[in-house]
């Protein structure tokens, strides 16, 4: 019977462990997805491209409601990809985003280009595809994204999405600076987390018009 009772205390110890370990993961990922504070020199750059977005969207009859930012300058082991939301004039959401591995690029510098086979990120304007997704990922999954700049305009040649990595969410839940290159999981695409695309995807459903994306990076301003 002491033994049975040995047992029953073991196992409710190591339940109340395996719970305690959880939560703090929950809330350490919790607290390392919360947006930069309004004022900072992140927050104030992400709004001066969502506001230029805005212009543009004006003019060219695109979604005015929200839009997508990518910062590359931030490392890539902290959210750097902001839906930023008009109605209330500020980023609604961040999540994490990987860059390319392509022409020398590191997990702490990325390397940009807009060259066919570069494995690299694009930097610029961008429209989301409304109904358009990328044949292996499938609807689930993607959006296209087609360039509106020079530094991005052979975005749709070179099949460039938005779209969710199984292996960024195993990342993202890790202590670190910078989510190792994975080729498979970014080539030069904007990838984000499986919640991270779930939340993009359906403002993306829910918008009659197509959202605007600007990936950049701050030095290179």
């Amino acid at each position: 019977m002491s033994k049975k009772r040995t047992i029953f205390r073991l196992s409710l110890w190591l339940l109340l462990l395996i719970a305690l370990v959880s939560g703090l993961f929950f809330v350490v990922n919790h607290y390392k997805r919360l947006p930069p504070k309004d004022g900072t020199s992140v927050y104030n750059l992400a709004k001066k491209r969502a506001y230029s977005l805005k212009e543009y969207a004006i003019r060219r009859n695109y979604d005015t409601n929200h839009c997508f930012l990518v910062d590359y300058s931030i490392p890539s082991g902290r959210p750097r990809f902001f839906i930023w939301n008009f109605a209330t004039d500020k980023i609604e959401y961040s999540d994490y985003c990987m860059h390319g591995p392509g022409k020398g690029s590191t997990a702490q510098v990325p390397v940009f280009s807009n060259e066919k086979g570069s494995n690299c990120s694009s930097l610029g304007r961008f429209v989301v595809k409304k109904n358009c997704y990328g044949n292996s990922l499938g609807e689930k999954r993607s959006r296209l994204i087609l360039g509106l700049d020079k530094t991005n305009s052979n975005a749709c040649a070179r099949g460039l999405m938005i779209h969710d990595s199984h292996y960024l969410d195993k990342c993202s839940l890790l202590p670190t600076d910078n989510i190792p290159l994975n080729g498979g999981a970014c080539s030069g695409c904007v990838t984000i987390t499986t919640d991270g695309f779930r939340k993009a995807k359906s403002i993306i459903e829910e918008s009659p018009k197509e959202i605007l994306l600007y990936t950049y990076f701050s030095s290179k301003e």
